[in-house]
């Protein structure tokens, strides 16, 4: 795939269209979970899903902000160049370490202030 002489248009729905299947398999994967445990545990399960359910995605989304991150420059420097194979593998060394770290404070925000937490997403 050329960048610079590819047609725009193919390009953008290709990646659109990748974009939005993963966007719609996480909202189905979503509603069938809170419907198997509306299901099973009744309203009270589903109250408590719909209040983790936030918890869960911030630390998704920063583990997608330092994957995606990480992946763009390392895919960057490694396209443009041999010799930037060193720096590029800097910028990969830090994505994980910064994902772990954030990892980290997520889950320590998680243990020791759950419950100002939950009565945030509004338990």
């Amino acid at each position: 795939m050329d960048l610079l002489t590819s047609k725009i248009k193919p390009m953008y729905f290709k990646y659109l269209a990748a974009a939005f299947g993963s966007a719609l398999i996480s909202s189905i994967y979503g509603a069938v979970d809170m419907a198997m445990v509306g299901q099973y545990q009744g309203p009270e399960g589903t109250a408590a899903l719909a209040v983790v359910t936030p918890v869960w995605n911030i630390i998704y989304s920063l583990g997608l902000l330092m994957g995606i991150g990480g992946s763009v420059l390392f895919t960057t420097l490694r396209g443009e160049s041999e010799q930037n194979q060193k720096k590029s593998n800097e910028y990969f060394t830090a994505a994980v370490i910064g994902a772990a770290v954030l990892a980290a404070l997520a889950w320590l925000a998680v243990v020791f202030f759950d419950v100002e937490l939950l009565r945030l997403f509004g338990a």
